[in-house]
């Protein structure tokens, strides 16, 4: 199974990119959480509530194909599948707190992958 993932860099006077990465092995491999952490969740979740095809969300650490290569991942559960107008709602906040060299990867994910996340991390955005 491939996995496809968006990633981008926040930047404060432009518009940060997103490219495109895909991979066929990832291990999810807990939850990212602390201070700085929770405040984004905390920005994030208005934006999750106001888009109504969004079940739950997950911000979890994951290993794509070696072991030592660990990413932060920010994974929505979409009744609709991917957003592109979600994705840079969410950027926004991420790059106001985040320095611009602080990657972050978002994917949809399906509900196999939902499970294998949801069996090392809590979500931290469930819809009502």
């Amino acid at each position: 199974m491939l996995f496809s993932f968006l990633s981008w860099l926040p930047r404060k006077s432009q518009r940060g990119s997103a490219t495109q990465i895909i991979t066929a092995r990832v291990k999810f491999l807990g939850e990212q959480d602390g201070p700085v952490e929770r405040t984004i969740k905390d920005q994030w979740i208005p934006i999750l509530v106001a888009h109504s095809n969004i079940r739950r969300a997950f911000l979890v650490r994951a290993a794509y194909e070696r072991p030592d290569d660990v990413h932060v991942l920010l994974a929505l559960c979409s009744n609709d599948g991917p957003d592109a107008g979600l994705v840079e709602a969410l950027r926004v906040p991420y790059a106001a707190i985040f320095h611009r060299d602080c990657p972050l990867d978002m994917v949809f994910v399906s509900a196999a992958q939902e499970a294998h996340i949801e069996s090392v991390c809590s979500p931290f955005y469930t819809a009502a």
